[in-house]
C-alpha cells in the first residue's frame, strides 16, 4: 500500500510481519548475509558472523540448518521491534546484547540441547528453566553465560600439558614472579586448577605471548586472544574482553594501587543475577515464541509460558554500607582545608611547570628533577615536593620501570607531598569530596560536569545531567541546576582555572570534564573522566588523610554513593552538635522546616531513609538508648541486651532499615518551637513488627 507523504508514519502498521522481522533499524546488511554488520550510531560497526560449528560438526550456514540459522536470526532482530519509540538505541543495544548472550548460550551447550537434530523446536520446559537457571547463577554474564573460569581452567591446563617441561621451566627460571602466588591471589581463586599447577599454566600462556601488560593490573592474560580460542562456536563471546581472572595475574614486584585492602561498600549477597536482569533475560527468552508467527520451528507456547512464570531465588540488591558520620565529616573537612591551605599554589606550580615544558620545547617525560625543583617554585619545594611524580617513569627508560617503589616508600612520599601528579589528583579528589557530598548526586552526574559549562553566569549553581530523567522523554535527559555552597565554587573554579591555563599554553586543546585528572605516566596527559580516574583519585584521597581502617586491617575508601546523605546526616546530627547554622547557610534557608523540606525534596528514598537509620543506630551505640525508648525496648527483645554499645553499628542500621522498609518504623524530625526559638529532635515511633 502506497501512502502519501505526509503519512509516511503510518507505514508501519502495513508492514508484512515477515518482512518486518527480516530487517531492524541497527541491522546494516542483509537479513541473508553470512557476516552480519550492524551500528547503534554511538560506536564504530559490530560483526556477527554465523558461520559458527555446532555439535555434529557442521556449519550453521549449511544449507541442513537453514532453519535454525534463520530462527536464530529473527530472534535478534525481534528482540528490539518490541520498543519502537524515538531514539531508544542504548535499549536496543541491551535487548540485542541479552538475545546475543541467548544465542551464545546455545551454541555452547549444542550438545546438550541436540541444537543440530532438534533445533530451537526441541528446547522443551526443562531445557528453557536449564538455561534460565544457568543465567540467573551469576552477575557476570562471563560466568553464567560463557563459563569463564571453568573453561580458562581447562584451556590452560591443556596448554601446560602440550608445553614442554623444560620450556616452562626456564621460563619461570628467566620470570620468577610466575611461580609467586600471593595470598590474595589463593583467597580470590576461582581456577579449578591445583594451585601447584599453576606457576606451570602462566609459564605456558607466557611463551604463548598470551600476557598483556597493565599499570593497575599488572600482567594479566590477554582474555580478547583467549575468548577468540576458547569460543571459537559464538557469534560474541570469542570478541569480548573477559574479567581478570586474578589468580593468573603476575605482578612485576610489589605492585599495588590502595595502601589497604577496601572495606566492602555493599550489603548483602550479590553474587547472582539480580532480580531486574534475570526478568529481562526472561523476557528475551520468551521472546522466541515469536517465530511461531513466521512458521519458524521454536519451543511450545506451553512451554514458553511455562518459562514465562520460571524463577529463581535471585540476588538480594544489598545496601551500601554507610561511612561511618565521622569518617564523612572528617573528609569534607580535610578536602575543604586542604584546598585553602594548598589548592591556588598546587595549580599554579603544576601549571608553571607545564608551561616551563613548552617554552623549553621538553616533553614532560624528559623533564629531570632537577629542573623540575627549579621551576615548580619555592611554595611547593617547601612543602615537600620533589618530583613531578612518585610513580612516573625515569627519563628514557622503557615502560615497565617505574619509580613507585614498596608499598611502604610510595605511601611515606606521598604523605610528605614528594610527587606534584599525586597532589594535583589528590586535590581534584577533595573537590568531588565536597562537591558530592554537598549535592548528593549520583557519579555519573558528576562525571558529567564540564569545566566549560558546569557552573551558572551567577557562580551559584551547579548544572548538571539529571542521570534519571530519560522516562518518557525519548531519551533525552534533563538538565537542572541547583543551589551550590560558595566554598564548593571555589573549589570547582580552581579546577577549571586549571584547564582554562593548560588550554592556553596548548597542553589541551579543549577544557574537559571537570574532574579530568593527569596521568601519572610521566606525561602527566589529562584523562577523560572514567569511573576508574573518579574512583583512584578518592582513594588517593583517603590513603593520603589516611581514613579510618577496621580490625581487619581494611580502610574505608569512599565512593560517590556513600557521600549522597551527607547532608541528611548533618542535618540530623545538627540537633545534638550546636543547632543548623551551619546548614542552613550551607542552603541559604533561615527556618528548620524549610531545610527539612529541602532534603525531602532533592533526596531520594532509599538515601533519606539510610540516612535516618544510621543516625539513629549510632546514637544507640554511643549509648543514647533515652532518646529511643519505645524503640529500644524493641531492640532489647531482639538482642537480649539494653546495651548497644556492643551490637554491630552496621548491623543495626540494617535491622532499622528493614523495619522502615516493610513500615513497621517511622524515623521523623519533630519540630519544636519555643523561647528559644525553633529547633527539633529526631523520633522514632514503632508502628508494628511483623511476625
Amino acid at each position: 500500500m502506497s501512502l502519501p507523504p505526509e503519512l509516511d508514519f503510518l507505514e508501519v502498521f502495513f508492514v508484512d510481519p515477515y518482512q518486518a522481522a527480516r530487517s531492524a533499524e541497527w541491522l546494516l546488511s542483509d537479513f541473508d548475509a553470512n557476516v552480519w554488520e550492524y551500528s547503534f550510531g554511538f560506536k564504530e560497526p559490530k560483526y556477527i558472523d554465523w558461520d559458527v560449528k555446532l555439535n555434529d560438526g557442521s556449519s550453521l550456514i549449511d544449507k541442513k540448518n537453514k532453519e535454525l540459522l534463520d530462527g536464530l536470526k529473527y530472534f535478534l532482530t525481534g528482540s528490539t521491534h518490541a520498543n519502537t519509540a524515538p531514539g531508544p538505541k542504548l535499549q536496543w543495544a541491551s535487548e540485542l546484547a541479552r538475545a546475543v548472550h541467548i544465542v551464545d548460550f546455545l551454541l555452547l551447550n549444542a550438545e546438550q540441547f541436540k541444537l543440530a537434530q532438534y533445533g530451537l523446536a526441541g528446547l522443551g520446559r526443562d531445557k528453557l528453566k536449564l538455561i534460565l537457571s544457568e543465567i540467573g547463577s551469576s552477575k557476570d554474564t562471563a560466568e553464567s553465560i560463557y563459563g569463564w573460569s571453568k573453561r580458562m581452567s581447562l584451556y590452560g591446563l591443556n596448554l601446560a600439558l602440550k608445553t614442554s617441561k623444560i620450556e616452562i621451566a626456564l621460563a619461570i627460571a628467566q620470570w620468577p614472579e610466575l611461580a609467586i602466588i600471593t595470598p590474595e591471589q589463593i583467597d580470590e581463586n576461582t581456577l579449578d586448577i591445583p594451585l601447584e599447577l599453576i606457576p606451570q599454566v602462566r609459564a605456558a600462556l607466557h611463551l604463548k605471548g598470551l600476557y598483556r601488560a597493565s599499570r593497575e593490573k599488572g600482567h594479566t592474560p590477554n582474555s580478547v586472544r583467549l575468548s577468540n580460542e576458547i569460543y571459537r562456536n559464538t557469534l560474541r563471546g570469542r570478541f569480548e574482553d573477559k574479567p581478570v581472572i586474578k589468580t593468573l595475574a603476575v605482578q612485576n614486584g610489589d605492585d599495588f594501587v590502595r595502601e589497604y585492602p577496601p572495606i566492602p561498600v555493599a550489603t548483602g549477597a550479590r553474587d547472582k543475577m539480580g532480580d531486574i536482569n534475570f526478568s529481562e533475560y526472561r523476557r528475551t527468552l520468551y521472546g522466541l515464541g515469536g517465530l511461531h508467527h513466521l512458521g519458524v520451528p521454536a519451543p511450545s507456547t506451553e512451554d514458553l509460558v511455562s518459562a514465562k512464570n520460571f524463577t529463581i531465588d535471585t540476588a538480594s540488591a544489598g545496601r551500601f554500607r554507610s561511612l561511618p558520620s565521622q569518617v564523612v565529616f572528617s573528609a569534607v573537612r580535610n578536602s575543604i582545608e586542604f584546598y585553602l591551605k594548598h589548592g591556588s599554589k598546587i595549580v599554579d606550580g603544576f601549571c608553571r611547570t607545564i608551561m616551563y615544558c613548552k617554552k623549553e620545547n621538553i616533553p614532560l617525560s624528559k623533564l629531570t628533577d632537577q629542573q623540575f625543583q627549579k621551576v615548580v617554585g619555592e611554595d611547593l619545594t617547601s612543602l615537600g615536593v620533589e618530583k613531578l611524580g612518585i610513580s612516573r617513569r625515569a627519563v628514557d627508560t622503557p615502560y615497565a620501570s617505574e619509580l613507585k617503589g614498596t608499598k611502604s616508600e610510595y605511601f611515606t612520599k606521598l604523605r610528605s607531598n614528594h610527587g606534584l601528579i599525586e597532589l594535583v589528583k589528590i586535590l581534584i579528589g577533595c573537590t568531588q569530596v565536597v562537591t558530592g557530598a554537598l549535592m548528593g548526586r549520583r557519579i555519573g552526574e558528576l562525571r558529567d560536569l564540564h569545566a566549560n559549562d558546569c557552573l551558572d553566569v551567577s557562580e551559584q549553581w551547579l548544572v548538571f545531567v539529571n542521570r534519571k530523567s530519560t522516562y518518557n522523554l525519548f531519551g533525552a535527559r534533563q538538565v537542572e541546576v541547583r543551589p551550590i555552597e560558595p566554598i564548593a565554587v571555589k573549589m570547582i573554579k580552581n579546577l577549571v582555572r586549571m584547564q582554562k591555563i593548560l588550554k592556553r599554553v596548548g597542553f589541551i586543546s579543549e577544557l574537559q570534564g571537570l574532574f579530568a585528572s593527569p596521568s601519572g605516566k610521566g606525561n602527566a596527559v589529562f584523562t577523560k573522566t572514567s569511573v576508574y580516574s573518579f574512583n583512584q583519585n578518592l582513594d588517593l584521597f583517603c590513603d593520603y588523610f589516611e581514613t579510618q581502617t577496621n580490625e581487619d586491617g581494611k580502610r574505608y575508601y569512599i565512593r560517590q554513593h556513600q557521600l549522597r546523605r551527607f547532608f541528611a546526616m548533618l542535618f540530623f546530627y545538627s540537633s545534638s552538635f550546636g543547632g543548623l547554622e551551619t546548614l542552613q547557610w550551607m542552603l541559604g534557608h533561615t527556618d528548620v522546616k524549610h531545610v527539612w523540606h529541602y532534603l525531602t525534596e532533592s533526596m531520594d528514598g532509599a538515601t533519606l531513609r539510610g540516612a535516618k537509620a544510621q543516625f539513629v543506630a549510632e546514637a544507640l551505640h554511643c549509648g543514647d538508648v533515652a532518646s529511643f525508648e519505645s524503640l529500644a525496648a524493641l531492640l532489647k527483645a531482639r538482642y537480649g541486651t539494653e546495651d548497644f554499645t556492643i551490637v554491630d553499628t552496621e548491623e543495626l542500621e540494617d535491622y532499622l532499615s528493614d523495619l522502615m522498609e516493610e513500615g513497621s518504623l517511622e524515623i521523623e524530625p519533630e519540630f519544636i518551637e519555643d523561647d528559644e526559638g525553633q529547633r527539633f529532635k529526631v523520633v522514632a515511633r514503632v508502628k508494628q513488627v511483623a511476625a
